[in-house]
This record gives C-alpha cells, sequence and structure tokens, in this order.
C-alpha cells in the first residue's frame, strides 16, 4: 500500500493487529487509523500491539457498520 503519513486508514479486521501496526508505522501524527473487530480477544490483541501508535484507535464493531464506527469517530472520508 501506499500510505500517506497525513491518511485516515481502516482495518476492518484487526485481529491480532498485524496489518493495522504496518499501516501504523507509515503514518505521522496526522495520521489516523481505525482499526475494527468485534472478538473481545482481537481488540485485545489489537489494542496491545497499538498502544505505542497514538494515531491508532481500535473499535469493537463490524466491519458492516463501517459508516457508524466512521461517524461516531467524526471521520468524514477515508484514504
Amino acid at each position: 500500500m501506499n500510505i500517506k503519513p497525513d491518511g485516515i486508514y481502516v482495518d476492518g479486521t484487526a485481529g491480532g493487529g498485524g496489518h493495522s501496526e504496518e499501516i501504523a508505522k507509515c503514518l505521522g501524527e496526522d495520521g489516523i487509523l481505525i482499526s475494527i473487530d468485534r472478538d473481545p480477544d482481537a481488540i485485545r490483541a489489537a489494542t496491545e500491539r497499538l498502544k505505542k501508535y497514538p494515531q491508532s484507535r481500535v473499535v469493537k464493531n463490524v466491519f458492516s457498520n463501517i459508516k457508524e464506527v466512521l461517524i461516531q469517530q467524526d471521520i468524514k472520508k477515508v484514504n
């Protein structure tokens, strides 16, 4: 992926946070990453893995609710 440092990205299935971490590594302080998962174990794993990236947010929900998740996060569009 061609991640822009100030971009806004969504990982719809965070899982253990591996893909999210690779995105987060490329983001600058103005970038945002939303990682979504419904599995409590995945949420814990992704939260732990991403805690060193302040631009990341882990959300317990399902990808099909992405519109509502983005509204709750006050995000109007993503890269």
